[in-house]
């Protein structure tokens, strides 16, 4: 079984994403994996020796000589390449010590990577919309290394429609969307005493704290020990604070910190709330990362905004004409009858189906 280097421009302590649970499947499967972090810039600290956080998994940095939303010439790429080439091969050379790997690539600007490895496998994983996302007025240096980061590589993959629309136009894009990563596990109880929407991700900015009201309004109506409950990490506390006060105000509304999904009182969630504000991340999702999670527990998923999401009959939207109560209502009277089609899903979304599109 081959062994795999990982590329990615994010640190593996960051909150986990989708290039952590890639790394976990690959290691489920058997595979050693050398995860490559954010490179470092050319002048900070010394370099961190390889680690190994958990059995099987290496990670490693190398330096970089600028940040890749400043290389916003074609010769600036090139230098930078140049600089980080011989270090990658230098890292993945004293790691494999001469097994065969496969190369997952999260970089948008991981064309030079078919230079360190001209015989290897690429897949890439495009998962963000990189040129919407440029902190400078142009993004067409992005472009640039996006289209020879896709055409250089054997397969690529992207996490929505959108993605692989844009990706079109230089090669032939796969759509990689979340997975099951526990088998699907039929609810203990009907919906009958169900009275918790749950939402369990980032409890950050993203989120439409308005819609959420609405929902709060529509719940305390309904009397009884109807709420709702944000579970789940903030980038920083500036940003939690401001929820966490205006939330206060809402006597069914409870913030929580990040905690296993099982640690929750699932068998009292009528649904998985996904109360997404609108934007240029959220309009290209088709489905959120956390999403299959959700379903393997059984819960339909009521969302908001989003207009190219996951259509099914398990997917409820918050935000149309229906109303909330009448969604809602929706959800209790079909609870027991969506449980079929949400265990297919389920099935036929399993950790065995996306290593075969990365294995290729």
């Amino acid at each position: 079984m081959a062994d795999y280097v990982v590329v990615t421009n994010t640190r593996w302590s960051e909150a986990p994403r989708i290039r952590h649970q890639v790394t976990h499947l690959l290691l489920s499967s058997g595979s050693r994996v050398l995860f490559v972090e954010r490179s470092e810039s050319i002048g900070s600290a010394e370099l961190p020796a390889a680690s190994q956080p958990v059995p099987g998994l290496t990670l490693v940095r190398t330096r970089q000589l600028l940040h890749h939303q400043l290389r916003v010439l074609p010769a600036i790429h090139r230098l930078d390449a140049a600089f980080v080439v011989p270090q990658l091969r230098e890292a993945v050379t004293r790691w494999s010590a001469g097994r065969p790997f496969g190369i997952v690539n999260f970089r948008h600007d991981g064309w030079y990577i078919r230079d360190a490895f001209p015989g290897r496998r690429i897949t890439t994983i495009i998962h963000d919309d990189f040129e919407a996302q440029s902190r400078l007025p142009t993004s067409r240096h992005i472009r640039w290394t996006l289209e020879r980061t896709c055409a250089s590589s054997d397969r690529v993959l992207a996490v929505s429609e959108p993605l692989c629309e844009r990706l079109s136009a230089w090669c032939e894009p796969r759509l990689f969307l979340p997975w099951a990563v526990v088998p699907y596990q039929a609810p203990r109880m009907s919906a009958e005493g169900r009275r918790i929407l749950l939402f369990w991700g980032h409890v950050d900015t993203g989120l439409d704290l308005n819609q959420v009201e609405r929902i709060s309004s529509s719940l305390a109506r309904r009397g009884g020990d109807w709420r709702i409950l944000l579970v789940g990490p903030t980038q920083t506390r500036k940003a939690r604070g401001p929820i966490i006060r205006r939330m206060a105000s809402l006597r069914n509304v409870e913030v929580l910190p990040a905690c296993a999904l099982d640690q929750l009182p699932l068998d009292s969630c009528l649904a998985a709330l996904l109360p997404y504000r609108s934007n240029g991340t959220t309009d290209a999702v088709t489905l959120a990362n956390k999403s299959m999670q959700l379903l393997a527990r059984g819960l339909p998923l009521m969302i908001s905004a989003m207009p190219r999401f996951l259509q099914a009959p398990f997917v409820l939207r918050i935000d149309g004409t229906s109303g909330v109560d009448t969604v809602i209502s929706a959800a209790q009277a079909g609870f027991v009858r969506l449980q079929p089609e949400i265990e297919a899903y389920c099935v036929s979304n399993d950790p065995a189906s996306r290593l075969r599109m990365i294995e290729g």
